[in-house]
């Protein structure tokens, strides 16, 4: 079973948004079943370089539709985009040095911080790049 779901409550109806979000949680879902798999820290170190990557990706696009539409709170939006991208890298340096594991609440932590800003931050953005009807 998969440690986070992407369903319909997630999807904020934007194609792309959608889609990387989707990309995401199996990001997530891939880094949770290596842990649990008992998979070495090399593979679960490789699979959190490929959500941090991922996830840095995702956010300039996010940015990227911000700054073309002119999005009001880009500001405060970006700056929980940066918060996050600091926690991930401490993630990988602390797997990265002696005795480093990855824990289910970090996995907690990451399920909840996606639901948190999806639910909350990204639907005010989808919003806003909805054309007026």
């Amino acid at each position: 079973m998969a440690f986070v779901v992407f369903d319909e409550r997630f999807k904020v109806g934007h194609p792309e948004i959608d889609r990387q979000h989707s990309e995401l949680f199996d990001a997530v879902n891939r880094l949770h079943d290596a842990m649990i798999a008992g998979h070495g820290r090399a593979e679960v170190a490789r699979v959190l370089v490929f959500l941090r990557n991922y996830t840095v990706h995702h956010f300039q696009t996010e940015e990227r539709f911000m700054r073309e539409s002119a999005y009001p709170a880009y500001a405060r939006h970006k700056a929980i985009h940066d918060d996050l991208t600091k926690k991930v890298l401490e993630l990988e340096r602390e797997l990265g040095s002696a005795g480093g594991t990855l824990s289910i609440a970090t996995m907690n932590f990451l399920k909840d911080w996606l639901a948190h800003h999806i639910g909350g931050e990204d639907h005010l953005l989808a919003d806003h790049l909805r054309p007026a009807r």
